[in-house]
């Protein structure tokens, strides 16, 4: 430890306002946070002691980590000549752990084997703070382990390909729980690491996604989910879920182990929409109405791009194509109160119209989806209410 200055400040619970500007000290006003007190900081020559500073002026010695990143430090000359004084590229190496950055730092400035390992693995000191951010003495004293022993206290894989797994890391640590999915692989009793033996980089998707399907973890799709956007990895997530409740419903007898040999994120769509006409098949026909062959009432002549579904089974095909519940109308349909329609043009849609038998026109749009429910775009829209006005004028002149 670098004790002269810093163990003469260190043995000090109690200070006065001449002693903190003697001392350099730099302030965090934690109090605007919420906190009883605002946190000073001495110089890195000091060992970087933090205190609680209360409103009576008296200085309390913090035994841990502070819970803050050091971006809340008050600026002005006191903070850049402190800055200055703390050596090149430990402020930016910690930067990504801002709930353990001066605890991070604080071992660094008291511990030559903290330094290095912070150069070189940051990460490192950040999950022994994870593990003791209230006991800075502690902490020291595992930071001086040397790396693999480190880990090996902490309960840690701490062979060489361990280390070699925290290198492929690629975190932001945004999170909080980032730390704490990576000591969960990590974790010496079951070695989830080596999951990622073929992965050239780690991210914050992949060790998410092992942590809730964790059979897709080193496979081509698993990995094909870690490379994707928030939107489409959430996408996959739910597609995967459903396509197990499908494989499941239609009597496959390992639907899991059919996904994991998937490849892409095309190959498992095209599965699950495979899966999914099977089971719709299989309810349907459990589910079959007794009015099922009869055909439905005709409302309107068929145009280039626009045809009336027929009756239940043609419904049924309609359902299956474009991947909605369009099925569920059927009752409707056959009473008189609904129309369902096929839209070929401008895109293919399914148009369902309503129909209220005390009106002098009886229909009305009541909804126009596309595959999976797909909105319509607007040139589909106006091509829709156009051929329906079409139909009223029609419908008028035959009145007449």
């Amino acid at each position: 430890m670098q004790n002269d200055s810093g163990d003469k400040l260190n043995a000090t619970v109690l200070k006065n306002d001449m002693d903190i500007e003697s001392s350099f000290l730099v302030s965090i006003p934690t109090t605007l946070l919420g906190y009883r007190y605002d946190i000073k900081i001495s110089p890195w020559s000091d060992g970087l002691t933090a205190y609680r500073s209360h409103s009576n002026e008296k200085l309390e010695r913090i035994e841990g980590g502070i819970g803050v990143g050091l971006n809340f430090i008050e600026g002005g000359d006191a903070k850049e000549k402190w800055e200055s004084l703390l050596p090149e590229g430990l402020l930016e190496q910690t930067e990504l752990f801002p709930e353990h950055q001066y605890q991070m730092l604080w071992l660094a400035a008291n511990s030559q084997e903290a330094r290095e390992i912070l150069s070189v693995r940051p990460l490192i000191l950040a999950m022994i703070c994870e593990r003791y951010p209230v006991d800075n003495e502690k902490a020291l004293s595992i930071s001086m382990l040397g790396q693999r022993k480190i880990l090996q206290h902490l309960g840690l894989a701490s062979t060489k390909a361990a280390l070699r797994f925290i290198d492929k890391l690629d975190l932001t640590y945004e999170r909080t729980s980032e730390i704490f999915h990576v000591m969960k692989v990590l974790d010496a009793r079951t070695n989830y690491f080596k999951r990622f033996s073929h992965y050239i980089k780690v991210n914050f998707s992949s060790l998410s996604l092992d942590n809730t399907h964790p059979f897709l973890t080193g496979t081509h799709l698993g990995r094909a989910i870690g490379e994707a956007s928030n939107a489409t990895r959430l996408k996959l997530t739910l597609c995967i879920e459903d396509s197990l409740m499908l494989g499941q419903a239609i009597g496959v007898q390992d639907p899991m182990s059919v996904i994991v040999n998937l490849k892409t994120y095309e190959d498992l769509t095209r599965l699950h929409d495979e899966w999914a006409t099977r089971r719709n098949a299989i309810r349907s026909e459990e589910m079959k109405p007794i009015d099922a062959d009869t055909p439905y009432t005709v409302h309107f002549s068929d145009t280039v791009s626009l045809t009336q579904i027929v009756d239940y089974y043609d419904l049924c095909k309609e359902g299956d194509e474009m991947r909605h519940c369009i099925v569920v109308y059927h009752n409707r349909i056959a009473q008189g109160r609904y129309v369902a329609l096929r839209l070929s043009h401008p895109e293919r849609m399914t148009v369902g119209i309503k129909i209220e038998p005390n009106k002098q026109f009886p229909y009305e749009i009541d909804q126009i989806a596309g595959i999976r429910n797909k909105l319509p775009t607007e040139e589909t829209r106006q091509a829709v209410f156009k051929w329906l006005l079409n139909e009223r004028k029609n419908h008028k002149v035959n009145e007449e």
